[in-house]
């Protein structure tokens, strides 16, 4: 099957397949006589397997390694157990990171007063602005990576 038809059965974007053919996540397409790349079965279910490893947020790191893994059948199933491992342990950390950045959210929300109509500056903005509205502000700085930002001290000597 050619790289469209491809694209059409997995649900993967055709510069996506060529990018995963670039990487080695598949293996590369034979070329027909036009030059045009010949996709097989064992594409598609490789692709459904990357899927699937991508909806639950694995790295294409970690996908390429469990590929490999899985070629290689028994030889080195244990790695599959420590990548599982790893990520679950990554997944732990971000809901940790992401329950921190609520309780920050909840604490800024209650610096709304709600009164508006009288020109009185909004709550939320000057919390934000100030950090006032929630303790300890600095250590809640949460990084898209789910870890704390490094927090800096100015030393006044």
């Amino acid at each position: 099957m050619r790289i469209g038809e491809l694209s059409k059965l997995s649900g993967v974007a055709v510069e996506t397949i060529r990018f995963y053919e670039n990487e080695g996540l598949i293996p590369k397409a034979a070329r027909s006589m036009n030059n045009y790349r010949s996709y097989t079965d064992s594409h598609l279910k490789r692709l459904q397997f990357i899927r699937h490893c991508r909806s639950l947020d694995m790295s294409l790191e970690d996908i390429k390694l469990l590929s490999d893994v899985g070629a290689r059948r028994n030889e080195e199933a244990c790695k599959v157990q420590e990548i599982i491992t790893r990520h679950m342990k990554k997944i732990d950390e971000q809901i940790n990171a992401l329950k921190e950045l609520r309780q920050h959210l909840g604490l800024l929300s209650l610096c709304c007063h709600g009164n508006h109509a009288n020109g009185e500056p909004c709550g939320i903005i000057e919390g934000l602005n100030s950090g006032a509205c929630c303790h300890n502000c600095e250590n809640l700085k949460i990084k898209r990576s789910g870890k704390k930002a490094e927090t800096t001290k100015s030393s006044t000597s």
